[in-house]
């Protein structure tokens, strides 16, 4: 598993900088359950992200199987329609 993939994926960028966002709000709240609650939704959108990049690959396997398996099926009805 390389980090790399993970730092170039716009998502996660966006979701790291969604931090300042993060940080310039929070300066302002007071101390209580709600800043809390603004930085785990933060950490929820970055982790998230994080997880559509890890399955990615699996995403692009499933796709590439589903297209031989179409292919398959139209072979197969391509040769019962010839054997017809």
């Amino acid at each position: 598993m390389s980090i790399g993939k993970y730092l170039t994926n716009i998502g996660v960028i966006g979701a790291l900088l969604g931090a300042l966002g993060t940080v310039r709000q929070t300066q302002a709240m007071p101390k209580d359950w709600r800043r809390c609650i603004v930085w785990v939704v933060w950490a929820a959108g970055l982790a998230l992200a994080v997880a559509g990049v890890a399955k990615q690959a699996e995403d692009e396997q499933y796709e590439a199987e589903l297209k031989e398996f179409d292919r398959e099926q139209k072979a197969a009805s391509k040769a019962a329609r010839r054997a017809k």
